[in-house]
């Protein structure tokens, strides 16, 4: 019989267990369980958040890692493949979960929720804060990366109005809703920026994009603009964001992401108006546990016939 430890923070190692047959299901819930159980698995299921590379000395040859998260980019590709672990990440598990997240941000933003759940809680019905608020119809909406999240924000922000465009790498092999003359290469991002009053970040954390949201970005975007981030917290270069904050080069910000998190209690993130911050649970739901087991149920059958295990990264 197989066995999978799962370390998570939510309760997926029941609806895991109640879902297979002839696995045994290890519910761990410290390093510790996990370093106790893991020579004795096949299996590993768990988060960037929950990782550590103590965990490595840990696997054997044929360990199968299935990440709960899209982005990969905290796990140790490299010594995966160099022990033989195959390692499969849970992409197209948040699509829906992560573009509604990002337009609960981008309206959050834009209809001044925060300084009117203020007012809630002091039982204030001043109606000043909505002559601070904007409309989004028939403004510029940027998808910064166009994959499976980036394609399903842009689906959505053209039934709200949006003119929308969008950014990826290999444009030619893109094959989405949006018209290919709005689609464009990474290369041609600033050219698009003049004109952008929502910047929406869906990208990996790669080489490539660490701080790829510098200063630059912020001083060619119009002061009307936001910027909402549910890509990783990396992406953005966040002394450079709260400087273009605090000189008014952009209007506000909506962050599921953040360089460090938890985000650290003295950040001036947490207090400013202009910025709405949420503890990355872009992806949660409250059928996390549902959608996430018949992701993993699919991939435990194709492991055990020996087939191709689907979002296999290593």
């Amino acid at each position: 019989m197989s066995t999978a430890v799962i370390y998570h923070d939510t309760p997926i190692a029941s609806t895991v267990r109640e879902a297979t047959d002839g696995l045994t299901v290890v519910a761990a819930e410290s390093d510790a369980d996990v370093r106790d159980h893991l020579a004795d698995a096949d299996i590993f299921v768990t988060n960037p958040q929950n990782w550590t590379d103590d965990f490595l000395e840990s696997l054997s040859a044929g360990t199968w890692i299935q990440s709960t998260s899209i982005g990969y980019d905290a796990f140790p590709l490299a010594e995966f493949a160099d022990r033989g672990v195959t390692f499969t990440n849970a992409e197209t598990l948040h699509d829906t979960a992560v573009s509604e997240h990002a337009f609960a941000l981008a309206f959050a933003l834009s209809r001044r929720l925060g300084p009117l759940f203020d007012n809630q809680r002091r039982r204030d019905w001043s109606r000043r804060v909505g002559d601070e608020m904007w409309l989004w119809e028939g403004r510029r909406m940027t998808v910064f990366g166009l994959g499976n999240i980036g394609e399903s924000v842009a689906r959505r922000a053209r039934a709200f109005g949006f003119e929308v465009y969008g950014v990826k790498r290999t444009p030619s092999i893109y094959s989405g809703v949006l018209p290919p003359d709005r689609v464009v290469a990474t290369e041609r991002f600033y050219d698009l920026l003049p004109e952008t009053e929502l910047l929406v970040l869906t990208v990996p954390l790669t080489d490539e994009t660490r701080h790829v949201i510098d200063a630059s970005v912020f001083e060619a975007l119009p002061d009307s603009a936001a910027v909402v981030n549910v890509a990783r917290g990396p992406v953005v270069d966040q002394d450079a964001l709260l400087a273009a904050l605090e000189a008014g080069e952009i209007r506000g910000a909506g962050l599921d992401v953040f360089e460090d998190e938890p985000l650290p209690e003295g950040s001036p993130l947490w207090g400013r108006d202009d910025t709405v911050v949420t503890p990355h649970v872009g992806g949660r739901s409250d059928d996390f546990s549902v959608r996430f087991t018949r992701l993993f149920v699919d991939n435990y059958r194709r492991w055990r016939a020996g087939e191709s295990l689907a979002n296999r990264i290593v």
